[in-house]
């Protein structure tokens, strides 16, 4: 019986470049930035370029990755974040398969990793969850590498463990669990397996593995009890990665069983199977881009030039305060260079100014009529920003409090004020992490 070629390095690194490549060209061309995490990190890329600061809580590692890309080639915000979003994907599936399989890589198997990184539910992963990708390139490497055999094991173990901590601590703190685990399971039944004559050995891969999940468990309930990530600590993180996990397991799931099928049934490693893998990849690049054509997300265009607007009209001034949800926060750094707020401070400006959702024109002019205010627009302290949606100063909200007429307006201020979330402990880590990596935290 043959024995299996040995992994070649060459064609897995010219695949992984032209997997970048096709998710690139590939990302260009359909509607981007679309999401409140995309929004999110082209306005840190921006503010860390040109302000020497970040505009949210996130761990500063991936923006110093991509305005460094940017640095060297020159390119702009978007085409920079695409193409090491690509990179940095197209390493993770890469990495992955080849955690399953070191052996000989046939051409099947990167037609699955290609298969894989475009499927309908899951390609907006590596920009939506860019610093969670980052992170799960670091802790692959971490499984790949652990053998601590020679004296530079003991430096590349810490350097990648260290990289994905300060890539994503959310994420590293389930993967690196994981790496635990699957590690002290092994490293124990090696230790079980050796018996020693004279005393009894400790299983000390058990011991740490024991140890490791005890702490687990007691950091747990200290986020819960400091309340460290916000609503709830515990809660938020099991929802964010089932969040998460919802658009990358089905890559990782799809690599996995096609490295099962491609290890077991000889017929898929054919010519004929490869046809049929190259088909579903053109299939699902068709579907996907045919959902984008049909669906229409919002990109804050119409509030965004309203609010420019009413700069130049002096109804809302730039010193004014002003609280506006996260993603159009974001949105309006990224297009205009304005800073807002979307965390709520201690004390609240009386000329602070909030986004409400629910105020029609209707409703402006059962203020105007009111005789609460004088008839020009900047005394009324109402901006509308598109149909259905305004900024309203707190000084106009105070007024019309104890107004029976106006009850329903200031009801829709009140919880638009309840949902602006406050700052948490871990918001006050990364802004500390932020200052360590020499950048200024501008929320």
């Amino acid at each position: 019986m043959r024995e299996p070629k040995p992994f070649s390095p060459i064609p897995f690194f010219f695949s992984i470049l032209l997997l970048s490549l096709g998710y690139a060209l590939f990302s260009y061309f359909r509607p981007f930035p679309t999401t409140e995490t995309e929004w999110e990190f082209l306005a840190n890329v921006k503010a860390a370029t040109e302000e020497g600061g970040l505009v949210s809580a996130r761990e500063p590692l991936a923006f110093w990755f991509v305005v460094t890309w940017k640095k060297i080639f020159g390119a702009n915000y978007i085409p920079s974040f695409i193409a090491l979003a690509g990179l940095f994907y197209s390493l993770f599936l890469h990495l992955f398969l080849l955690l399953l399989r070191n052996v000989e890589w046939k051409r099947n198997h990167y037609l699955v990793v290609y298969l894989a990184a475009f499927l309908p539910f899951s390609y907006g992963f590596p920009t939506s969850y860019f610093t969670e990708t980052l992170c799960l390139v670091f802790l692959l490497l971490v499984f790949l590498t652990f053998r601590l055999e020679k004296m530079t094991d003991l430096l590349v173990f810490p350097t990648f463990t260290l990289l994905a901590f300060f890539s994503s601590f959310i994420m590293f703190y389930l993967g690196f669990t994981f790496f635990v685990i699957f590690t002290g399971i092994r490293g124990s039944r090696k230790a079980a397996q050796k018996t020693s004559v004279f005393y009894k050995k400790k299983n000390v891969p058990f011991l740490f593995l024991v140890g490791y999940l005890a702490f687990f468990v007691l950091s747990l309930f200290y986020f819960s009890y400091s309340n460290f990530f916000g609503e709830g600590s515990i809660s938020f993180l099991f929802h964010t990665w089932y969040q998460s996990s919802l658009v990358i397991l089905l890559p990782m799931l799809t690599i996995g069983i096609g490295h099962i099928l491609l290890k077991t049934e000889k017929e898929l490693n054919t010519i004929t199977a490869s046809v049929v893998l190259g088909v579903s990849i053109i299939a699902s690049i068709y579907f996907i881009f045919k959902d984008l054509r049909s669906g229409g997300a919002e990109p804050w265009e119409t509030q965004t030039k309203n609010l420019t607007k009413s700069f130049g009209q002096a109804l809302v001034l730039k010193s004014d305060p002003i609280y506006l949800p996260k993603e159009f926060s974001f949105a309006l750094y990224f297009q205009t260079g304005t800073k807002t707020k979307y965390l709520k401070e201690s004390n609240v400006s009386e000329k602070s100014f909030l986004y409400v959702e629910g105020i029609w024109n209707q409703d402006i002019q059962l203020v105007q009529k009111s005789g609460l205010f004088r008839k020009s627009n900047r005394s009324l302290g109402i901006v509308p920003l598109s149909e259905d949606d305004v900024l309203i100063q707190k000084t106009t909200s105070d007024r019309i409090k104890n107004e029976k007429n106006l009850s329903f307006i200031f009801k829709k201020v009140d919880e638009a004020w309840g949902n602006v979330p406050a700052k948490r402990p871990f918001d006050e880590y990364t802004s500390s992490l932020q200052k360590k990596f020499g950048y200024l935290s501008f929320y």
